[in-house]
């Protein structure tokens, strides 16, 4: 994968912390950790836009013996088609 230089400019306090990190993370560099930061929030982006999704769908569905039933049946039939 193809990398770019980002300069970034931090207080010395976020400097040592993720200094810190990368020592006790198990990270290989300061970049390392700052594309783990971004890749995570990403993530958590994502992760938002589904839920926000899943919110707007409508009332959820309480799964109980036969709601499973139904399924089995359903995939047993689906199967067998």
């Amino acid at each position: 994968m193809a990398t770019e230089r980002l300069t970034v400019s931090l207080a010395p306090d976020l400097r040592h912390w993720i200094d810190s990190a990368i020592e006790t993370g198990g990270y290989s560099s300061a970049s390392d950790f700052v594309a783990t930061l971004v890749r995570n929030h990403r993530r958590g982006e994502q992760l938002d836009h589904l839920l926000t999704e899943g919110l707007a769908s409508g009332l959820g569905v309480t799964p109980d013996a036969d709601y499973w039933a139904d399924k089995k049946a359903a995939l047993a039939q689906k199967i067998s088609s």
